[in-house]
Order: structure tokens, then C-alpha cells, then sequence
């Protein structure tokens, strides 16, 4: 997994406006570390012969559409 650096979390929080005390964004970026992790092993998997689980469709479902 990618380190995530005070230098990226500083330029994300720049971008989006948003601040945080130093101890309060350590803290914060501490809780995501987890979550980052999850999604590297999400996008890591292959599923190239996966399908998904539902297929959208406009149409309004009930209604006979010939």
C-alpha cells in the first residue's frame, strides 16, 4: 500500500478548503490508514469474469416494453 504523506494530505486539504489542527489530522489520516488499505485490496482483485450483481436498465420496471 502506498504511503500516504502529510505533503498528499496537505495539498488534498488545500484543494477542498478544509483544516485541521496538525494533531487533529494525524488522527485522522490514522483512521483512513485501514480504509486505504481495503481499497488497494479492492482494486487489486481481478474481475475481468465477474458480472455485476444487478444490470441497469432505464426502463421502468413492471411495465411491458416490446
Amino acid at each position: 500500500m502506498p504511503d500516504n504523506s502529510d505533503l498528499d494530505a496537505e495539498k488534498l486539504a488545500r484543494a477542498i478548503g478544509f483544516e485541521l489542527d496538525p494533531n487533529r489530522r494525524a488522527a485522522v489520516l490514522a483512521a483512513f490508514t485501514d480504509v486505504a488499505g481495503e481499497i488497494a485490496r479492492l482494486r487489486s482483485l481481478d474481475l475481468t469474469d465477474v458480472h455485476p450483481a444487478v444490470v441497469f436498465s432505464p426502463l421502468i420496471a413492471g411495465r411491458d416494453h416490446d
